[in-house]
């Protein structure tokens, strides 16, 4: 697996410098079509649709369509805000290069929409390559088609980031990445709460890989078919210090792992290399790997239970819990590791067995789950340890659909994007 650590920061700082060398500060190029939400604006208001790239910053507006035709850089001190309902189109292998601050602050009843402007398709523009900045911040945002390549030919993130900030990402959706959705790499304090995720990764890509030091909450996510893991837990193959800590829990797991093939299979959940978690109530459905705590990974801080195993494949209800690392089955998880096919937790809308080469979710596919799932009622509800103030609790349900989605439990979306 490439190291992404620095991957895009040699291009950020090239594309900054380049536009300081040339005194080209802010390239919005003037359209006949401007901007316009009502009589008042923000001052800081970027009334031109059309961006021809270089730096940018201020505020797109609430309710209006952005092209975007070249690299974007937001530099170090300013803020590009997104109000809700606007739509951003990129056209071609375009990134956001982020030195500063981003702030997608999109609402349920009106998401904002990062795409192309091209076909649907996984790969189509270039992410957020946001190794440098200094915060990142999406509410209710579509990440669509990301991931493009770089100069090199590589894939790319949809959102990188190396550096020790916060990162907020919460309701927000992940559909057709060519590699990982959210990659973090630094000692950034993270929430990613209630996002869903739908076909990232190519033949490498995980939903969400930390490294490095991240602390926080991954919490009512739902992750399908990814080529790697959904939910990747990892300090470093070297150095413990500092270790990554994280509360995994609520979240839906399905179909991930399986593009990347038998050599590094991708997981349900995966805690490696130094790190810790606390991994409780997910509900993890026909994974190449399910649950995997590795003899590498800090075992004995690490604690896991009542988490939900389902798989339809002989071949991988071996690796519900893997037999050659230190994962085991605990007293509250639903497991049945003998019966292929046992423990259904009724999904509203499921296919009978992983397809690998999916990458647009199926219309029918539905985790919520129907009257009777036996993932009602058996979520753990007790202390987590390490577990932030302002995280929402666990559920008495498994998974990310619950049945009270009080205190900010539970995936707030419906099927589909």
């Amino acid at each position: 697996m490439k190291n992404r650590s620095h991957y895009s920061l040699t291009k950020t700082f090239g594309v900054a410098a380049l536009l300081v060398s040339t005194g080209f500060y802010f390239s919005c190029s003037k359209s006949s079509t401007s901007a316009n939400t009502g009589p008042q604006l923000p001052a800081n208001a970027i009334r031109s649709t059309t961006i021809s790239g270089g730096n940018i910053k201020g505020t797109m507006l609430t309710d209006s369509t952005y092209i975007i035709n070249g690299d974007v850089t937001i530099l170090k001190g300013d803020t590009l805000t997104v109000q809700p309902g606007a739509t951003i189109k990129v056209t071609g292998d375009y990134a956001f290069y982020v030195n500063g601050i981003v702030q997608s602050l999109g609402t349920q009843a009106k998401p904002i929409t990062f795409t192309t402007s091209k076909t649907a398709q996984p790969g189509q523009w270039g992410g957020f390559q946001a190794d440098s900045c200094q915060g990142f911040t999406a509410y209710w945002t579509k990440f669509l088609w990301a991931g493009g390549p770089d100069a090199s030919g590589g894939t790319r993130q949809t959102i990188g980031i190396s550096v020790p900030v916060p990162v907020d990402i919460e309701d927000c959706w992940f559909v057709g990445g060519q590699d990982n959705s959210i990659g973090i790499y630094s000692t950034a304090t993270v929430k990613i709460l209630r996002n869903s995720f739908y076909g990232n990764g190519t033949t490498d890509g995980d939903c969400i890989d930390f490294h490095s030091g991240v602390t926080g909450v991954v919490a009512y996510n739902v992750l399908w078919g990814s080529a790697g893991s959904a939910i990747k837990v990892y300090t470093d193959k070297a150095i413990q210090n500092p270790q990554t800590n994280v509360e995994v829990y609520n979240n839906t797991c399905v179909d991930n792992g399986f593009r990347r093939g038998a050599t590094e299979p991708g997981r349900g959940v995966l805690v490696d290399a130094f790190s810790q978690a606390r991994v409780y109530n997910n509900l993890l459905a026909n994974n190449y790997y399910s649950l995997d705590i590795t003899t590498t990974a800090d075992a004995a801080d690490t604690k896991y239970n009542n988490n939900y195993f389902f798989v339809t494949v002989d071949s991988i209800r071996q690796f519900m819990y893997p037999s050659a690392d230190v994962g085991v089955k605990q007293s509250g998880d639903i497991i049945d590791q003998t019966n292929t096919g046992a423990n259904n937790p009724k999904f509203v809308g499921y296919g009978s067995q992983p397809d690998s080469s999916a990458r647009i979710i199926p219309a029918n596919y539905d985790f919520h789950l129907q009257s009777g799932s036996p993932a009602l009622g058996k979520g753990y509800t007790g202390s987590i340890t390490g577990l932030p103030s302002w995280a929402p609790a666990p559920s008495g349900d498994m998974g990310a659909y619950v049945s009270d989605t009080s205190g900010g439990k539970g995936n707030r979306h419906a099927s589909g994007y």
